[in-house]
Parts: C-alpha cells; structure tokens; sequence
C-alpha cells in the first residue's frame, strides 16, 4: 500500500483529538474521524493500526510536551534556589503552570486535550490503559520533586499532595469552558484568565499541601491520624 499524503498523521491526530474530548472514546468511531480530517481508514490503519492506539498517540504526543516543559521549568528553579533545591511553592509552579498555560493560552488543540484529559479521569480503565502505560516514570519524577521540597513529610502525604494537585490542576482548566467565575463575579473575573489563575492556583496548592504536611506532624504518623 502507498503511503497517504504528507501530513496525514498530523491531521487525523488533530482530528480525533477533537472529536475524543467531545464525544468521548466509545462516542467516536475511526469513520467519523477520517470524514473530520479528509483521510481514508486506510490511513489510520497506516500510522496507528487500530482506533486504540491512535487514541494512546492522542494523548501521549502533548503529555510528552508537558513533561520536558515541567522539566525545564524545574531546572530553572534548581538555578534559582541552590543545593537545598526548589521551595514547595516553585516545585507546585513547575508542575501547575505549564498544563495551565497550554489550556488556557494554547489555542483550540490544547483546549481539547486538556478537556479529554479531565474525561479520563473518570474513566479508569481508559486512563490506565493509556497515560498510566507512558506516563509512570515521569510522575514519579514529579512526586520525587515533591518529596525533595518537604524532606520531613511521610511519603504517603506526598503522594496525596501529588494526586490532589493534579485534580485542582485539571479541575481548573475545565472550568475554563464553563467559566462559573465570570458568572458568579459578574463579569469581573474569568476562569479564562491566565494572569489571573496560575497565581492563584500555585497559592492554593502551596499553601494546603504545606498544612496536610503540618497537620501529620502534629498527629503523628499513625495511618489515619489526620482529620
């Protein structure tokens, strides 16, 4: 069989990222997603094989982006803070702001990454199936950031720390498409703002991170101590 046309990959790739965050993975067949970028199933079968692993591809190409950015992010802060390593509040920046920024500033493609993101996480099977199959190492890296800035925390409080950031973390950049703060300020504010957000985002992870840390050293390390 010939190869498609340049730019093929490219295109379906764009296209069933589209359609996956608006209909979800069962919701979007392989036809529906030739029809939206001008291709044949021939092509996907070409590049990807099946609707699996054109789906996996989906999401791995910008988690890739994701990470180096969080790294680099993470490297400039080392800079910055010496020996001792980053602080908490720039370990939480390093890991926040980049997906924030591509949701919010990225353009319709990060739009609907970021919002495909938020729908696999309620959806297990799908989510372990393909972030978890790439993502493992580099969020234990992530978390090893973590653990780094709070040398004296139990490494159960980190992994929670980890999990509920990500969740504040998502939970914002699909607010965006709702955008409730714009309703409930009248106008004044919008979970659409970048400049806005990503301080205020850092802050509220920072800052209830540092208390679940404080909270278990004050209870002790008894499973459950804390309230």
């Amino acid at each position: 069989m010939a190869a498609p046309r340049k730019g093929t990959r490219e295109r379906i790739l764009n296209a069933a990222e589209k359609l996956f965050a608006a209909r979800g993975y069962e919701g979007t067949s392989i036809r529906a997603i030739v029809t939206s970028s001008g291709d044949t199933i021939g092509s996907v079968n070409y590049h990807f094989g099946s609707k699996e692993k054109l789906f996996h591809e989906v999401v791995r190409r910008r988690y890739d982006v994701i990470a180096d950015a969080r790294r680099i992010r993470y490297r400039e802060a080392e800079s910055k803070f010496g020996k001792n390593g980053p602080s908490l509040a720039a370990v939480v920046d390093a890991i926040v702001i980049p997906y924030l920024e591509r949701a919010l500033c990225g353009g319709k493609g990060w739009a609907s990454y970021t919002h495909l993101i938020g729908m696999l996480l309620f959806s297990p099977k799908l989510y372990q199936k393909t972030v978890d199959s790439f993502g493992d190492s580099a969020t234990r890296e992530f978390i090893d950031w973590l653990a780094r800035a709070l040398p004296n925390a139990d490494s159960g409080d980190v992994a929670y720390a980890y999990e509920f950031m990500i969740g504040c973390m998502v939970e914002a950049c699909m607010e965006s498409g709702v955008d409730r703060v714009a309703t409930l300020t009248n106008g004044r504010w919008s979970a659409n703002d970048f400049d806005a957000v990503a301080p205020r985002l850092v802050a509220f992870v920072t800052a209830g991170i540092a208390e679940v840390v404080k909270l278990k050293r004050k209870h002790g390390n008894q499973k459950g101590a804390v309230p």
